[in-house]
C-alpha cells in the first residue's frame, strides 16, 4: 500500500510536469520574435505607404465636390431672389462689374468682404500662370472667392470664377477654381457647347479640343485650360471619375 501510495505521488507530479511544459511550450508557440514584430511592421508600412495617397486624394476629391455643389446652390438661391425684383438676367444693368456684383449678388450672399480690384494668380491644367487684379470679387463667410467676368461671347450673359477656398492652394482650374456661366437667363457649368439647343457630350468636354477642356493636353479657355472641369464633374453626377485629370 505504501508502494502504491508512493506511486500515485509521482504520478500526480509527474502529471504536474508535463501540465507546466505544455504551457510553456504553448507560450512559446505563440510568442513573436523582434524579427517577426519588425517584419510586420514594415508590410504594414509599405502597405499604408501604397494606400494613403488614393485614400487621401479620394477624401479631397469628396471634399471638392462637396463644396462645388455648395456654392452652385447658393448662387442659384442668389439668383432666383434677384430675379424676382430685377427681372430676368439679360435685363440687368452691365455697365459695370463692381456695382453688378453689389446690385445682384451682394445682398443675397454671406459676403464678409468685397472688393473691386482683388489680385488673384492661378494655374491652369497645362500649369500656365494667370493673374488678374481686375474682377471685382465677394468672399463669402466660409472663404470662398466669387469673381465676376463680363463676356459676350456664345450668347453667355456673363461668367463667375469660384475658388471654393479662397486664395489657400493650389489655386488651379479643375481643382479648387471652376467657372460657372449664365446663358439663356440661368445659372450653369460652364463649356462653349451652348448654342441653340444643342446638348453638351462628355466627350466635347473632356477632349483634347482648344477651348479650355478638362484636359491636361487641350488649349485655351475663357479663364484657360481646364474652364470646362465643373461641367465635367456636373455630367458625372457631381463626382470626381477616374479620367478627370486630377
Amino acid at each position: 500500500q505504501e508502494s502504491r501510495g508512493l506511486g500515485d505521488v509521482y504520478k500526480r507530479q509527474s502529471d504536474m510536469l508535463h501540465h507546466n511544459y505544455g504551457r510553456i511550450f504553448m507560450k512559446r508557440r505563440y510568442a513573436f520574435t523582434l524579427a517577426e514584430v519588425l517584419i510586420t511592421l514594415g508590410i504594414i508600412g509599405i502597405v499604408a505607404a501604397l494606400t494613403m495617397p488614393a485614400i487621401i486624394a479620394n477624401h479631397q476629391k469628396k471634399e471638392t465636390v462637396a463644396k462645388l455643389k455648395k456654392v452652385y446652390s447658393v448662387l442659384q438661391q442668389a439668383t432666383t431672389f434677384a430675379k424676382q425684383e430685377y427681372g430676368e438676367v439679360s435685363e440687368w444693368d452691365y455697365s459695370d462689374p463692381y456695382e453688378f456684383g453689389q446690385k445682384y449678388f451682394k445682398p443675397y450672399l454671406k459676403v464678409i468682404v468685397d472688393s473691386q480690384k482683388e489680385r488673384y494668380s492661378y494655374t491652369d491644367l497645362t500649369g500656365q500662370s494667370h493673374a488678374y487684379s481686375t474682377w471685382p470679387t465677394l468672399i463669402l463667410a466660409d472663404g470662398t472667392f466669387i469673381f465676376i467676368y463680363f463676356s459676350e461671347a456664345y450668347h453667355v450673359n456673363f461668367h463667375i470664377g469660384v475658388d471654393i477656398n479662397g486664395k489657400q492652394k493650389p489655386n488651379k482650374l479643375g481643382r479648387d477654381l471652376f467657372v460657372f456661366t449664365y446663358y439663356n437667363n440661368a445659372l450653369r457649368t460652364f463649356s462653349q457647347y451652348e448654342a441653340g439647343t444643342t446638348i453638351r457630350k462628355r466627350q466635347d468636354v473632356i477632349s483634347e479640343g482648344t477651348s479650355g477642356q478638362c484636359n491636361k493636353n487641350a488649349q485655351g479657355g475663357v479663364l484657360g485650360v481646364g474652364s470646362y472641369c465643373s461641367t465635367l464633374i456636373e455630367m458625372d453626377g457631381w463626382e470626381i471619375k477616374d479620367d478627370y485629370p486630377w
